[in-house]
């Protein structure tokens, strides 16, 4: 849980506001107790009866220009909690939002992209796992991130490349980690020839072009990405990644989502996620079955994103 105490005291140092559209579900009453009890952020607690008309106004007409739309439209869509927690992120009233119990995961991600809006230069949300491992020598002193695992099906290698992008900064403020991004594949480096493995070298160039600051490589099998020896044997040249990658970005939701499951049920890890990415302010999504727990996880990952 080494992990999770470091995010929680990422959080503490923040005292963010996060909205909880989903007021009306004890669940959420309950999980704001322990959230405000504890630090862990300011919680906004919204229902249907907590919407202030006025508000929706003000709120309505300060997005109309930025996403273009009519504010008499953005108007009566706020009169949803779920959008009107969203343009309280939009124009600063709040520092995140975390939701899900009763909205549907698509309808928070359009939500949240079309009233928040994506950060600059990246075009999809997109979302990543924490792998707590009991093994120090892989990743970041036993932790791994992984990405996207619960969001694209089938990102091109444009887009590939924004979802290692996204995860690449949202390691930065939320770990405190450098990044070493490796992009995962089943060659390494041209060991197989495939057009499914020239999507991920061409994700890599792209990133490669677009933020030269970031240390990313590949194309990498998992075990040249995370194994010093497997690296040593099949990379040739120097490499700031392979071998000790800390961020495993597959090249789709199948790889993705599987590789986070045999993770998490063959090596006992902790896995903490999905948390969404790619939003201009942090978002996190609930499953409808979310405990209390499970909701102040979410607002720890949430508040522990905001940037001072």
């Amino acid at each position: 849980m080494a992990v999770m105490d470091a995010l929680v005291a990422n959080a503490q140092s923040k005292q963010a506001r996060i909205a909880f559209p989903e007021g009306a579900d004890e669940r959420i009453v309950e999980a704001a107790r322990h959230i405000a009890a504890r630090h862990i952020a300011e919680p906004i607690v919204i229902t249907a009866e907590d919407i202030d008309t006025e508000k929706i106004t003000e709120y309505a007409y300060a997005l109309a220009d930025r996403i273009d739309m009519p504010a008499e439209i953005l108007e009566m869509m706020m009169a949803e909690p779920l959008n009107y927690a969203a343009a309280m992120v939009a124009v600063g009233d709040a520092d995140g939002m975390v939701a899900g119990l009763a909205c549907a995961t698509q309808d928070v991600i359009m939500s949240s992209q079309m009233l928040i809006g994506l950060a600059d230069g990246i075009s999809l949300p997109s979302s990543f796992f924490i792998m707590e491992l009991d093994n120090p020598a892989v990743g970041e002193g036993g932790c791994l991130v992984f990405a996207d695992c619960a969001v694209v099906p089938q990102p091109t290698a444009d887009e590939l490349a924004d979802i290692a992008i996204s995860t690449a900064d949202s390691v930065k403020i939320l770990l405190g980690w450098q990044p070493r991004v490796a992009m995962i594949s089943f060659s390494s480096q041209g060991s197989a020839v495939h057009d499914d493995v020239k999507k991920v070298q061409d994700a890599l160039a792209k990133i490669r072009t677009n933020r030269a600051d970031l240390s990313v490589d590949g194309e990498f099998q998992v075990d040249t990405a995370i194994v010093a020896s497997v690296a040593a044997s099949k990379i040739k040249g120097e490499s700031a990644v392979a071998g000790k990658a800390n961020v495993l970005v597959f090249p789709d939701l199948d790889a993705g989502n599987a590789g986070y499951k045999l993770v998490q049920r063959l090596a006992d890890a902790n896995a903490y996620g999905p948390v969404l990415q790619g939003f201009r302010k942090p978002i996190s999504d609930l499953s409808r079955g979310a405990t209390v727990d499970d909701i102040v996880g979410a607002a720890i990952l949430t508040a522990a994103q905001v940037e001072e």
